[in-house]
């Protein structure tokens, strides 16, 4: 995977990472907020009905299936931690 850098003049993006952020750094905080939305997708998923609900814990699903991905790469780092699911 190319990385380009991103011209500072065409930027959107309000907030911007730490510099030197490391990896584990950077999966521990990705870990929290997919933990928060996969949350916040079921709430949603519980609360509503028909077409809406299924297309909603099918975005749980995909938001608990990133979460997954990144706490594997997280226990490659650091095998001992615990985190959010």
């Amino acid at each position: 995977m190319k990385i380009h850098p991103i011209d500072d003049e065409f930027a959107t993006s309000v907030f911007s990472v730490k510099p030197g952020l490391s990896s584990e750094e950077a999966l521990v905080n990705a870990s929290e907020l997919l933990a928060s939305a996969s949350a916040i997708a079921n709430e949603q998923a519980f609360a509503a009905s028909g077409t809406h609900r299924l297309q909603t814990f099918g975005l749980a699903q995909i938001i608990e299936n990133a979460g997954l991905l990144v706490n594997a790469a997280l226990d490659k780092i650091d095998p001992a931690s615990t985190r959010p699911v």
